[in-house]
């Protein structure tokens, strides 16, 4: 009894080494990755030049839209495929955040609120490239939980499903609604002009809608959600850029700009991939996995 004491201690350590290493090269994976794609970010923004001379606060306002378009999108691509390297060994959700961090760095290059008005920038083509990224930022979700597989702290609808059933199942698509709760942040949140501020209230209203949308729907994989908040901001731009009348410049000197017209295109991509997965880690406590029902099924 003594002897099997002895080796059941004995065996513990060595057990515990391996798992420690594996943690400390994802750790530093990580962290290559990031300032990888951080990099690329920042060397991408030099091709979007302003009028003013500084970068660009929106790429199709740039003075070469074509160039500073192509720049980006190449990019983002290049993280995206970067991005993927952790997507087997962490998971979608930390490799989708690393490609969060090239939006970031990208954003905090470019310009604010006040460069796009006093540029006379249209807020209907700003809108437009934040539903571009949207979409973008959909399909990079797609691409990287078919690499990385499903979160293995989310149990499947249903085991012999296909991963396009998995994406449109009707509880999954119900949690996208938690997406409109990202005006009311805006509203609430967005108080400055500052380029931090802009990220950092869409980066809430991302944690928000994963926390919510993984309460609404704890068995679904939650692929589409890293896009929706800058969806639903980009929408809410569009009706806003029809409806106002008043000139946004004048607007913003009289200090009556909507809040939700502040955040540029790349803020909001940048909040709307990092807050979501932020916000997903932070809601594997507060969901609990029901075993199916008929009607999940």
């Amino acid at each position: 009894m003594q002897e099997a004491t002895e080796t059941t201690h004995s065996t513990a350590p060595q057990l515990a080494a391996p798992a420690a290493e594996s943690s400390v090269r994802r750790t530093v994976l990580l962290a290559f990755v990031i300032i990888l794609v951080a990099l690329l970010g920042v060397f991408a923004s030099r091709f979007s030049v302003s009028p003013r001379g500084a970068a660009s606060p929106a790429l199709l306002v740039a003075t070469q839209p074509a160039l500073a378009i192509t720049a980006a999108l190449a990019a983002m691509i290049v993280s995206l495929l970067i991005a993927l390297t952790l997507a087997k060994p962490i998971n979608a959700v930390v490799s989708l955040f690393a490609l969060g961090c090239a939006f970031a760095a990208y954003a905090m290059q470019t310009g604010t609120i006040s460069d796009f008005v006093f540029l006379g920038a249209n807020f209907k083509l700003a809108a437009l490239e934040t539903i571009a990224w949207s979409v973008f930022i959909a399909l990079a979700a797609i691409i990287t939980f078919r690499v990385g597989g499903p979160l293995v702290d989310v149990p499947a609808h249903n085991r012999d499903g296909t991963f396009t059933g998995e994406i449109i199942h009707k509880r999954a698509l119900m949690s996208l609604l938690a997406a409109v709760l990202a005006i009311p942040v805006l509203i609430f949140t967005m108080i400055g002009a500052s380029k931090g501020q802009a990220i950092g209230a869409c980066a809430i209203a991302g944690v928000l809608t994963s926390v919510i949308g993984r309460m609404i729907a704890p068995r679904a994989q939650p692929i589409l959600l890293f896009a929706m908040p800058a969806l639903v901001i980009g929408l809410a731009q569009l009706a806003l850029a029809f409806a106002t009348t008043i000139s946004p410049d004048i607007a913003f000197v009289n200090a009556t700009l909507s809040p939700i017209r502040v955040p540029m295109p790349m803020d909001i991509a940048t909040g709307s991939l990092i807050g979501v997965a932020i916000g997903l880690g932070w809601s594997k406590g507060l969901v609990k996995h029901e075993p199916p029902s008929m009607h999940d099924e």
